[in-house]
């Protein structure tokens, strides 16, 4: 469902703790926002039920999880063409994608685990364009990601070791859960085991879990919500250009204000990419003025409003 409504404080708050960390028990969510467990367990069903709650997302180092290559495909077409994203929706690889205004009117994030994949990609984008009548694209490579759903990625020196196919198939049943009324709670640990390829005991799970975390792999827990519904309706995508050897440092610092939930470094002109929520369009320039005023190495920027979102549904 998707049921655009007013939350309660209890509810906003409740969201809150989700956000921050969408695995934490129900009777600790209560005690950190003040309500008994069975407030919690019984608002958690309804906000599922309404569609506020849409998947539970565990937030992932890219750099370490999709050590291949990580593309932003950029589509110019008709925006009545809804065969080409009909096709982009199909692809496992899809992490988001957005209608956007101006000269172009799809944006998609895509996450690639080997070139093999990517290959396949590009035939099915040559494909799904080609049949748009448009056959107008760009990819633009991610060379770092400094925030992804609104969770800071801490660089990392040592060399990262490789996932293994057992840690790939924990982190893909891990990865975006989307529940509903028969099961509206994140996966508990024995769940996750039983549907593992090889099933795994809960103390092997839990240990995998930690063991993930404390590499950096597994940055954090959250959740997708409707973001109408929680008070951040407006979607920005906002292109960056900084001084010339400023963009990590810029990037440290942009990825320290709360209306920002993706930061990435690309090899475009406009080095840095972002993705903005506010909660309306006066919202938005008071915070590129903040932006302008607190970062003192931008030299332009570039905007698009996100005009529909697509939900990306999960296992």
């Amino acid at each position: 469902m998707n049921i655009v409504q007013s939350i309660t404080k209890g509810e906003k708050d409740l969201l809150d703790a989700l956000l921050r960390n969408s695995r934490t028990p129900v009777a600790n969510l209560g005690e950190e926002i003040g309500k008994g467990r069975n407030w919690v367990s019984r608002t958690m069903k309804r906000l599922v039920k309404q569609g506020v709650i849409r998947a539970y997302v565990t937030v992932l180092d890219p750099a370490q999880v999709y050590a291949e290559r990580n593309t932003i495909l950029i589509i110019k077409t008709n925006p009545r063409e809804i065969g080409v994203s009909e096709a982009l929706l199909k692809m496992p690889e899809l992490e988001s994608l957005d209608g956007v205004s101006g000269e172009n009117s799809l944006l998609g994030l895509f996450r690639f685990r080997g070139s093999g994949a990517f290959q396949d990609f590009l035939d099915a984008i040559d494909s799904a364009v080609a049949k748009s009548g448009s056959g107008e694209y760009q990819l633009v490579q991610v060379l770092a990601t400094y925030k992804t759903h609104g969770f800071a990625v801490k660089k990392q020196s040592e060399r990262k070791k490789t996932i293994s196919p057992k840690d790939w198939d924990l982190i893909t049943i891990l990865s975006r859960q989307q529940p509903d009324e028969e099961h509206p709670f994140p996966f508990s640990q024995g769940e996750i085991g039983n549907r593992m390829e090889s099933a795994l005991s809960q103390p092997a799970v839990s240990q995998a879990m930690r063991r993930l975390e404390e590499r950096g792999a597994i940055v954090g827990y959250t959740i997708a919500p409707d973001f109408k519904c929680y008070g951040l309706p407006i979607k920005f995508f906002l292109q960056i250009k900084t001084s010339p050897g400023k963009i990590a440092e810029s990037a440290h610092r942009i990825s320290e204000m709360k209306e920002v939930w993706d930061l990435h470094r690309t090899g475009a002109d406009y080095s840095l990419f972002a993705t903005v929520r506010t909660s309306s369009v006066d919202h938005y320039n008071q915070f590129m003025r903040n932006l302008y005023d607190n970062i003192g190495d931008i030299v332009d920027t570039q905007s698009q409003i996100s005009l529909e979102e697509w939900f990306i549904p999960g296992t």
